[in-house]
């Protein structure tokens, strides 16, 4: 049983951090954060953690239910989101570097009505990330409640973990941009796509494996 809860979080963790990509959405992040001092750094990454880990928390909670309620089944679901998956991988991957920066915040003011909407969402947490979570959602129910609620407390510990990553990332972003430059910005981006697609080909196929097992096997 400790190795299904050690493989589930290993999953969570691995499915979550190339679409959250905390490195790269730190490069594309840093330009709010210019002319703020480091604790101001901190105190608006440290939110937009907070904010991105209630948002997945809440999505994992209820996400498996409402497909439930709908009468939409797990495996279709992993198939459904692990095709959803793939596409966004497949042209994360195809797609050119996109040079252009977002215009900085001047004042604590401003940025901090933009803690959650864009730096939260869709920047941090977006639509391949919530649709992730719905997948592990419903990867994680069970018919035994109690096994559910142990599975979902697993999965939020591994969104924790994410969340943990990217708030020191947001919060030394400049750092960041200093170690890994240009270049290294964009390998990290094209590894976490590969990653974002065979993520997806890996949960289609587990869909697949569940809706035909005797097919597969």
């Amino acid at each position: 049983m400790t190795l299904h809860y050690i493989s589930l979080f290993a999953l969570g963790f691995t499915s979550l951090f190339p679409l959250i990509n905390p490195v790269g959405t730190a490069i594309i992040i840093d330009p709010y954060f210019q002319n703020h001092s480091l604790h101001h750094r901190q105190l608006y990454s440290f939110k937009i953690a907070v904010y991105a880990f209630l948002m997945g928390v809440g999505t994992l909670a209820i996400g498996s239910w409402c497909l439930r309620f709908m009468g939409v089944s797990i495996p279709a679901t992993q198939m459904a989101g692990g095709i959803l998956i793939a596409r966004m991988g497949l042209s994360l991957l195809s797609s050119e570097p996109d040079n252009s920066q977002p215009e900085p915040s001047t004042s604590p003011e401003s940025l901090m009505s933009s803690l959650f909407y864009p730096l939260t969402f869709p920047l941090t947490l977006g639509p391949g990330g919530i649709s992730a979570l719905i997948t592990l959602s419903a990867h994680a129910h069970r018919d035994q409640i109690d096994q559910t609620i142990i599975n979902t407390l697993v999965l939020s510990l591994s969104l924790l973990t994410v969340c943990i990553v990217t708030y020191f990332c947001f919060a030394y972003s400049g750092l960041v941009i200093k170690r890994i430059g240009q270049s290294g910005s964009l390998i990290v981006n094209r590894l976490s796509a590969f990653l974002v697609f065979c993520i997806g080909v890996q949960m289609t196929m587990n869909g697949l494996k569940n809706t035909f097992p005797h097919l597969l096997n």
